[in-house]
Order: structure tokens, then sequence, then C-alpha cells
């Protein structure tokens, strides 16, 4: 039994999911699923975790997933027992090199 889950593999329709929105429905029905988040680096498009449909960003990196209405909500006061904390920035990848980047700038700006 897992609470957290951080999903970052390449997937194509060929293989399994690791996540489909059927086992999360049937695991909250039948309270069996202490699943408390998602963080969906991949951020596929229904892929491998087959509720990725809505994507976060940045500056709002968090959504709540309701798994038995199959809803996204904006805000986390909106939860109730069903519902799951989920991450998913579909540019996450390309933020770590923007900030190596700037730093590496600032650091070498005095020296030229």
């Amino acid at each position: 039994m897992i609470s957290f889950l951080i999903n970052g593999v390449y997937w194509e329709p060929k293989y399994p999911r690791v996540l489909t929105n059927a086992q999360l429905k049937e695991a909250k029905e039948n309270q069996v699923c202490k699943l408390m988040g998602v963080c969906d680096i991949s951020a596929d498009y229904e892929g491998s975790i087959e509720f990725t449909r809505q994507f976060t960003s940045i500056e709002e990196p968090f959504v709540v997933y309701d798994s038995i209405k199959d809803e996204f909500y904006e805000k986390i006061n909106q939860t109730n027992e069903n519902c799951i904390l989920f991450h998913s920035v579909d540019h996450l990848p390309a933020e770590m090199p923007k900030e190596a980047s700037n730093h590496f700038g600032k650091a070498l700006l005095p020296f030229v």
C-alpha cells in the first residue's frame, strides 16, 4: 500500500498503465486506498497515470483530483475523502536547466 506516487517513466499505449482510473476508483470505493498524492513527472496525457488530463504550472503546482467523480479542483479546500493531491507540470524537465543556466550566468557575470 502506498501513500504517495511519483511517476517518471516513459509510456506508450502498448505498455500497461501504472495506475488506471478504474483501479483508483475501486480502491477508493472499497476503502483500501491510502493514496494521498501523485506527482506525474512524465506528464503523458492519459498515459501511465490515466487520470493525467490536467497539467499544473510552476506558479500553481497542485490541484486536487476526486477519483470517484473523476474531477479536478483548483482549490485544496474543496477536498473530500476521495481526493488526492496531484502535481504534473508538463514543462518541468525544462525548468531545471533554466535555473542552472540563470545561476551560472549570474556567477559568471562578475568575471566577464
